[in-house]
């Protein structure tokens, strides 16, 4: 398929961050079928093997908040509270633009945004959060993890990511273009400490 890209040479380097971070906000408030609204999140477990899986953006805020919902029994859960740090891989195949976020990540159980959380949206499909098998949990046939807890909350949590760093790759032919912006995140907020051009 014939790519569309996002940016050009002749785009500025602020204003192709612009865009580029306008496309993850726009799968989240305009085109729910955005390839941006899914992304491969990146652990490490204790022996050091890297697990990949697809998950759902559910929120996010600029320059690099990133939050995803998922089961606490999650192996990716477990992951996190032993290393915090965590990758993110977001790719359009369209436009050909690729976004690759790494970043610390934080496990939130309760608290008001947890709340808030389950209430406007993990309530609203509690099956990816009730089941009364924990994920992974060897089964015989499938039938067997179809039994889920009503209107739960007890398994419900989201990662929130904190982006230490996020670069976009513009795949186009030979005028790849490409440039990272590094953060710092302090009292809660995160923060664009540097943004530069790099060679694809």
């Amino acid at each position: 398929m014939k790519k569309s890209p996002l940016l050009s040479p002749e785009i500025s380097l602020e204003q192709a961050w612009d865009l580029v971070l306008n496309a993850v906000m726009s799968a989240l408030t305009v085109d729910r079928n955005h390839p941006f609204r899914f992304a491969s999140l990146a652990t490490v477990d204790l022996h050091g093997t890297p697990h990949l899986r697809t998950v759902v953006l559910r929120e996010f805020q600029k320059p690099g908040k990133f939050v995803i919902f998922t089961d606490k029994r999650s192996e990716k859960v477990k992951h996190i509270h032993q290393n915090h740090q965590i990758g993110l891989l977001f790719y359009d195949d369209h436009s050909g633009l690729q976004l690759r976020v790494n970043g610390m990540a934080t496990v939130v159980e309760s608290g008001g945004d947890h709340a808030r959380y389950w209430s406007e949206r993990g309530s609203k499909n509690p099956f990816s959060y009730t089941s009364v098998k924990p994920p992974g949990t060897p089964i015989q046939h499938p039938e067997e993890a179809y039994d889920w807890y009503d209107e739960d909350a007890s398994n419900f949590c989201f990662i929130r990511v904190d982006a230490s760093l996020i670069e976009f790759l513009q795949l186009d032919g030979v005028n790849h273009l490409r440039a990272e912006m590094v953060l710092n995140a302090e009292g809660g907020r995160v923060n664009t400490q540097i943004m530069r051009w790099i060679a694809p």
